[in-house]
């Protein structure tokens, strides 16, 4: 009986000492998961929270415009780490002209479309009809970037605004430029009306000076802005209605337009060979005291105004009817469109917009130090203008009705490359208005720009 009895203590004892090892066993992970929750709370080395919140932005630009490659290496690059440093920003060279257009063309097709790009109107509006550019208005509203554009009318396109710059463009407007001794020399006076200016050419070309230069090569003057110029200057609304695919060119406006620079052509206001005239020669011509005025947009008018030994003014196109205005209708340089933009589907919206406004500020800041006029306000000064740039901006900015580039707004890159073509053969003179809107007025039908 006895021995039954200590039995049951013995077992009795046994379980317990079960149940405390089997207690201390079920503490045991729960301890340790307790210091591993401590060890989570301790602070992490700032270094390493940086890393582990970097991201990573691809950045495309043209990579063969001088001013761009500027823009770029001394203006944006050296301060991106300190303006993001929790971005990468990956920089990739776009190249130029129909290498970057076909690059972006591509990549817009492919899904590959870098977080931010410098966008031009020459294959814009593939991306944007593709859903792939971001309307930055809701941003830029709300963080004050807007408020910082002085033409925003300049930036809309379709509703919003899909691209920022420094606004630079928006005050390149076409020119004639003219050498006051030459028009002393030859005794004439600056025309009113397009039929004085023949006139002015006839009586320059006689003294022995070519009355005109301009870049002819490629067509590029009337691609650029003669045809245009030719047509506001007779009636300006017929210019909105083109842009506005409201009209085509059989208007009887646009055929006395083509039929003009036919007869400045034969009237030997161009120089000899006009269509292979290049950009430099076009100006030297001029600078040189060879040619009486000089046709070219003013983005000349830094260096121009610095020309030693020649006097350089500027005077409005001369009119050629009732609804034109020379003080009230003018031609701007630039497309909504141009500038930087971001990627729709960019997984970092936020601060892909913060670099394009970054970057918009860096163009302003390279093109003041220029002596260029913005429409960005950067809150610094600039560099101080000359009387000719002052005057540029006063007429351009007293002119009420601004009227956007039509080569960058109003064709697509194989609707342009004809229009250049023809141009260039309208400038022989042996080459007519009829001929030309005979062969172009199909490829306008085309056009799908603003489809």
């Amino acid at each position: 009986m006895r021995k039954l009895k200590w039995l049951s203590v013995l077992i009795v004892v046994m379980m317990v000492l079960s149940l405390v090892a089997c207690n201390n066993a079920a503490e045991t992970p729960a301890n340790d998961s307790k210091a591993e929750e401590s060890k989570a709370d301790e602070p992490k080395n700032e270094e390493s929270v940086k890393t582990e919140e970097k991201i990573t932005l691809r950045l495309m630009t043209i990579s063969t415009d001088e001013n761009r490659l500027a823009i770029m290496n001394d203006f944006i690059a050296p301060k991106i780490e300190a303006e993001f440093p929790n971005v990468t920003v990956e920089f990739e060279e776009g190249g130029g002209g129909e290498d970057y257009n076909n690059k972006m063309k591509t990549y817009n097709s492919t899904g590959d479309l870098p977080d931010v790009w410098y966008s031009d109107a020459s294959f814009a509006s593939a991306v944007f009809n593709a859903g792939n550019m971001l309307d930055l208005t809701p941003y830029i509203e709300e963080d004050g970037f807007l408020d910082k554009c002085a033409v925003p009318d300049a930036m809309t396109y379709k509703g919003g605004i899909y691209a920022i710059g420094s606004g630079s463009d928006t005050y390149f407007t076409p020119r004639i430029f003219y050498n006051k001794a030459i028009f002393e020399e030859c005794g004439v006076t600056i025309p009113t009306t397009f039929d004085e200016l023949v006139d002015v050419c006839k009586q320059i070309s006689a003294k022995g000076y070519t009355p005109v230069s301009t870049m002819g090569k490629g067509g590029w003057a009337p691609q650029l802005f003669l045809f245009q110029t030719m047509v506001m200057i007779e009636d300006p609304q017929v210019m909105l209605d083109l842009l506005a695919n409201k009209t085509d060119f059989n208007n009887p406006v646009v055929k006395n337009a083509l039929g003009r620079i036919e007869t400045l052509a034969k009237e030997g206001a161009f120089p000899e060979g006009i269509s292979m005239l290049d950009y430099g020669p076009a100006k030297e011509m001029f600078t040189s005291g060879n040619a009486a005025m000089y046709w070219m947009f003013s983005w000349e008018l830094p260096s121009l105004a610095e020309l030693e030994g020649i006097e350089v003014d500027f005077f409005p196109w001369p009119s050629a009817g009732d609804a034109y205005d020379p003080n009230g209708a003018i031609q701007y340089w630039g497309s909504p469109v141009n500038g930087y933009a971001v990627n729709s589907k960019s997984e970092h919206l936020d601060e892909a917009v913060k670099l394009a406004e970054f970057c918009a500020m860096q163009d302003a800041l390279f093109y003041q130090s220029q002596g260029t006029v913005v429409t960005l306000d950067t809150g610094e000064a600039g560099a101080e203008q000359s009387d000719l740039m002052l005057k540029n901006i006063e007429h351009f900015s007293g002119c009420s009705t601004k009227i956007a580039s039509i080569m960058l707004n109003g064709m697509d890159a194989a609707t342009n490359a004809e229009f250049a073509t023809l141009g260039a053969s309208l400038l022989t003179g042996e080459y007519s208005a009829d001929d030309f809107i005979k062969e172009f007025q199909p490829v306008w039908e085309e056009n799908t720009y603003f489809d």
